[in-house]
């Protein structure tokens, strides 16, 4: 049964696969590939718990997992030397993607409400991964944003809006990334609450239905 979960999953999937042909196309040294190393081992965790869901919630566990178990387990490995190549079998979870299309089209059309908080935690986190690496690709040389863990500090400080102010950015592309993420990060907390809200909401009146 699809969810909004899977949903969120389908879509970053898709995502992971463009950070992995990024991480081959650049230097395996640079702080930009570092930093999409970070984003990806990120995702990777998120697959990883994917995994264990369903393969916990699963009633035929061996059946999934020597069809498509094995290959949900092997696109949870992180971008690291050892297992760089390995990391082809992601392809794999786009088929399953693909092979489900339909579902997810059907999903979406009937839970229209459910589908578009999805959208916007998947749009949050993409804009969070794109803005931070075009800071720290722009920043590197004329600010004080020069290495990874700098980004990602000041990608997190300036999406939750605390406005810590130890790295900033200087360039004008930066300072305008820096609004899109301020803009997103009010977005998407807004929409998170409400959605909250309305599933504390409907288990109330199941309860009071009973």
């Amino acid at each position: 049964m699809l969810s909004v979960n899977k949903l969120i999953v389908a879509a970053l999937s898709l995502f992971s696969i463009a950070l992995l042909t990024m991480t081959f196309f650049l230097p395996e040294e640079s702080e930009v590939n570092k930093l999409l190393h970070y984003y990806d081992f990120g995702l990777c965790v998120v697959f990883f718990y994917d995994f264990l869901k369903q393969f916990i919630n699963s009633d035929q566990k061996l059946k999934y997992f020597f069809t498509y178990g094995w290959l949900d387990l092997l696109s949870s490995i992180p971008v690291i030397a050892e297992f760089r190549y390995v990391r082809i079998f992601r392809i794999f979870r786009v088929l399953r993607i693909i092979q489900s299309f339909r579902m997810l089209v059907k999903f979406i059309s009937s839970n229209r409400v459910a589908s578009l908080y999805g959208l916007i935690i998947f749009m949050a986190v993409t804009i969070m991964i794109i803005t931070s690496t075009l800071v720290l690709y722009f920043e590197k040389d004329s600010g004080n944003i020069k290495t990874a863990e700098d980004a990602l500090w000041w990608n997190y400080v300036t999406i939750t809006t605390v406005g810590y102010g130890d790295f900033y950015p200087v360039t004008s592309i930066g300072k305008l990334l820096s609004g899109i993420l301020i803009l997103t990060g009010i977005a998407s907390f807004g929409a998170v609450i409400s959605y909250i809200t309305g599933r504390v909401d409907t288990i109330k009146e199941k309860g009071k239905n009973r």
